[in-house]
């Protein structure tokens, strides 16, 4: 939530910021860690909650700064108790953030949001028909894996384990923010999750890939597919016009190269467009080459569009046939469809429409 007085949120400085906003109050640089701890592992709503750090560093933290966190507007838990939604307000727009927290096992997963909408237009994606509105600031992004962690505290549950940047918008084209948002999750004094448990989705945007990868920092990266060539690729997501799938097969390849990590292409099956044998032929011949994974989906349910997914039965059958070319194919089980809160139902659903999205 953009904050309700004119000081900035001592969230949203990235950690070499924070760090030299602490020693120019003239504090010892020791002092940052303890600020990570209190703002990022300890959660806190308030300077005084910093039991360690002095009254006086306390009163001059909260002269200059604010630690206020994201508005929960809703939250919505599905029926089999394997996925929770969240609902954030922010004062600037009609729309929520969305973010979702997945259960699996001893995971703890958490889907965030990096924009406000999205720009890119994918025709089954419901964030894609809302548009861009903004990019999230860093505190926006962060302020998301806090509230999860807050509410699992609260039902006594463990932290958030993974971290994937699969919710709204598109991560790596708010590049800074995400950075400086995946250094702090990253950091041993803040969240402590490491890269190796963090995965960012791209539409194959491809020069903001070869940007992630000059980090040097292996995580783990998607790349959403959905079709076996241009034509139909071009149809559902615009963005293969500049982008087509040659060249995510071949900023794939580097991707690996470069840091170890095989790229999952994500291909949702839409019934009759993106799921007969020669999909699977074409898919063969173009993944064959190079060392990836391949995570099926049928397609979601959504408000927008007549594609419809197939039967979970045909959806075996194409991930077998994969399977059986030679590829590193899985079968990803949607949760939180029954919430609008699987792979391409955030919408961010208006404040008029709360009560009626959210049961609020």
């Amino acid at each position: 939530m953009t904050s309700s007085s004119n000081k900035p949120n001592l969230k949203n400085l990235p950690l070499p910021a924070l760090a030299k906003a602490i020693t120019d109050l003239g504090e010892p640089a020791f002092r940052a860690k303890q600020v990570y701890k209190w703002l990022y592992q300890k959660r806190v709503s308030s300077f005084d909650e910093m039991a360690n750090v002095s009254r006086e560093t306390r009163k001059k933290l909260a002269e200059h700064f604010t630690v206020e966190k994201l508005f929960v507007a809703a939250v919505l838990e599905s029926a089999e108790k394997d996925a929770v939604k969240f609902g954030f307000k922010v004062a600037d727009s009609e729309y929520l953030i969305e973010s979702v927290l997945l259960i699996d096992g001893a995971r703890r997963t958490a889907c965030l949001s990096s924009q406000l909408g999205c720009g890119l237009g994918c025709l089954f994606c419901e964030t894609g028909a809302i548009g861009l509105i903004r990019n999230l600031t860093q505190a926006e992004i962060l302020g998301q894996l806090i509230a999860i962690n807050d509410y699992q505290a609260g039902r006594k549950d463990k932290p958030v384990t993974n971290i994937v940047f699969m919710g709204m918008g598109e991560a790596l084209s708010n590049y800074e923010n995400f950075l400086s948002s995946l250094e702090i999750i990253n950091d041993e004094n803040a969240f402590c999750i490491g890269a190796r448990r963090i995965t960012v989705s791209t539409a194959g945007v491809v020069p903001s890939v070869r940007r992630l990868m000059e980090q040097d920092i292996p995580i783990g990266l998607a790349i959403s597919l959905n079709a076996c060539n241009n034509a139909v690729r071009d149809k559902i997501m615009p963005v293969n016009k500049k982008y087509p799938i040659e060249s995510l097969v071949e900023i794939a390849g580097e991707y690996f190269e470069k840091t170890g990590r095989p790229v999952t292409f994500e291909y949702v099956l839409m019934e009759g467009e993106t799921d007969g044998d020669e999909a699977v032929a074409a898919l063969s011949s173009l993944l064959g080459k190079i060392v990836c994974k391949v995570n099926v989906i049928s397609l979601n349910p959504s408000r927008y569009g007549e594609a419809k997914g197939p039967s979970f039965k045909k959806t075996e059958e194409f991930v077998q046939k994969l399977f059986d070319k030679g590829l590193n194919a899985t079968l990803r089980r949607s949760r939180g469809q029954d919430i609008m809160g699987a792979c391409g139902q955030l919408a961010g659903s208006m404040k008029k429409s709360w009560k009626e999205n959210y049961l609020i």
